[in-house]
């Protein structure tokens, strides 16, 4: 069924968070507050929109709602991330970059890597990308199903990654 006149108006204003580096491109719950739960629930459900939980190496939650590709197929937009200076990292901290980045883009894996292929990674080196920011822990809730968990690039290691010339 396609959305209504509200939803696309929730869709539009989850895809405008989609680009802002400082929010991950998510769309915090206290922003969404202000949309019907019937709406958000109906795109949830549709598969369009998807709630998730964001933990910075601080602590500090980030919860709120994040496009699906097929979200961001039915609002048309895209944001390439802009370059930056990944000079300060080690090899092998680009290297798991790469690859979180690439499990960023894979629907299969909901657009995250698994905490179990984390695991594979040396505990030392990825846990110093987590503390430094250039990776961000994810719990996403699926409707009918378990919680999962796992980790995605931030805005700053895509950064580190283009100024390395890694992606």
């Amino acid at each position: 069924m396609p959305p209504s006149d509200r939803q696309k108006a929730i869709l539009n204003a989850v895809a405008q968070f989609s680009s802002m580096a400082r929010y991950q491109g998510v769309m915090p719950r206290k922003h969404a507050v202000v949309y019907k739960d019937a709406d958000v629930d109906g795109l949830v459900d549709e598969g369009l929109l998807e709630w998730v939980q964001f933990t910075y190496g601080c602590g500090k939650e980030l919860k709120g709602l994040r496009m699906t590709p097929a979200g961001e197929r039915a609002a048309d937009r895209y944001v390439e991330p802009e370059p930056g200076n990944g000079s300060e990292l080690a090899y092998e901290h680009l290297l798991i970059l790469q690859d979180v980045f690439h499990f960023s883009h894979m629907p299969l894996f909901r657009r995250m890597m698994p905490e179990k292929k984390a695991k594979s990674y040396v505990p030392s080196d990825f846990e110093d990308l987590l503390n430094r920011g250039y990776i961000l822990k994810i719990k996403l809730k699926i409707k009918g199903e378990r919680t999962l968990k796992g980790f995605v690039i931030s805005s700053k290691g895509e950064r580190a990654l283009a100024g390395a010339g890694k992606r």
